[in-house]
């Protein structure tokens, strides 16, 4: 039986959001008490769990008692608080007594930590941040959103096939169509990184896609967006504010209109589950040797159960094995390549 772990003391709202969603994934069944691992100091989590009424038989807990604070930097967090939640998490992966994590931590923190106690796959030389985003025809994948933003153009072109893989095995797309994130659709568009990896993708085994405009993103065709962290962040920061934005404009302008109570309710049960970041719970950590979920870090109970749901089923998808596969069969992994 493989376990999750779950980070009790990452996040604005932890440690009581952290088990509000783990008592939430237990009601809907989305994880089984004895599949859970709480790092966190013990005795706080032992707290939090009665105050919120989450009995504590079938889950084990890892005490971390080094307590992270916003101004801890990565390295802060290695070295003078080793013995941190997000630490101790990794370290139950990398001992293989779990085989997920789960964390609304910080981003750098977790990043660094699984990229030091992890290794990459086989074949990846650089691992990347998925987040999925709701779009007009389907949910998409876009990677890297932070974790390299100097990237390497074989580095993006890997980025292709392990998002392609993770679509495929947790969303069930057999050919999930692919492209990388560009100023033009033109062929020669894009500055030199861009052009290289978009040569590189020609010759992997995806649906590779072509060239992608921001018009395109939310509206287009393409189920895995690439592109390197820093444009890539920018793009899901901005998403999530421009979301924001247009809901309050609509709301206020639903209420000067004399639009009744029931009604906005019943628009905002439609709309809500399309811009909340929650719906999906976080975003994957592609590319090491584990399931590792990085969550917002305003993340509430209903982010965490879902980002517990989303870390079974890419287990049970066997997500990092089809990365592999992939790698394997691409030309990306000959010598050359990897010099």
């Amino acid at each position: 039986m493989t376990k999750v772990v779950l980070d009790a003391f990452g996040g604005d709202h932890a440690p009581k959001e952290c088990i509000a969603g783990v008592a939430l994934a237990l009601q809907r069944g989305f994880v089984k008490p004895e599949q859970l691992v709480l790092t966190g100091p013990r005795d706080a989590v032992l707290k939090a769990l009665r105050e919120q009424d989450v009995p504590a038989e079938g889950l084990t807990i890892v005490d971390a008692p080094d307590v992270l604070a916003d101004t801890d930097t990565p390295t802060d967090a290695m070295k003078k608080k080793p013995r941190n939640s997000i630490a101790l998490g990794i370290h139950e992966l990398k001992e293989g007594r779990a085989g997920a994590f789960v964390s609304a931590g910080s981003t750098g923190t977790v990043v660094a930590a699984a990229t030091l106690g992890l290794r990459c796959l086989e074949g990846i030389r650089r691992p990347a941040i998925g987040a999925i985003i709701a779009g007009e025809k389907h949910p998409f994948l876009v990677l890297d959103v932070g974790a390299n933003p100097m990237p390497k153009a074989l580095h993006l072109a890997q980025y292709a096939l392990m998002g392609s893989a993770y679509y495929r095995g947790t969303l069930g797309v057999a050919e999930p169509r692919v492209g990388i994130l560009n100023i033009g659709s033109e062929e020669l568009k894009g500055n030199p990184l861009v052009r290289e990896a978009r040569a590189l993708m020609k010759q992997l085994p995806i649906n590779f896609h072509g060239n992608v405009e921001g018009l395109e993103v939310f509206s287009g065709d393409c189920h895995v967006i690439v592109t390197d962290g820093f444009t890539g962040n920018v793009l899901l920061k901005v998403s999530e504010g421009v979301a924001e934005y247009l809901l309050r404009v609509m709301f206020g302008l639903m209420q000067q209109a004399g639009v009744d109570g029931k009604a906005m309710k019943q628009v905002q049960a439609g709309v809500m589950p399309r811009v909340d970041f929650s719906e999906y719970g976080g975003a994957l950590l592609l590319g090491v040797e584990g399931i590792v979920t990085i969550c917002h870090g305003r993340s509430r109970a209903p982010a965490f159960a879902n980002a517990i749901r989303f870390a079974c089923r890419a287990m049970e998808a066997e997500v990092n094995r089809h990365i592999v596969a992939a790698a394997k069969a691409s030309s990306l992994l000959s010598p050359e390549a990897n010099g």
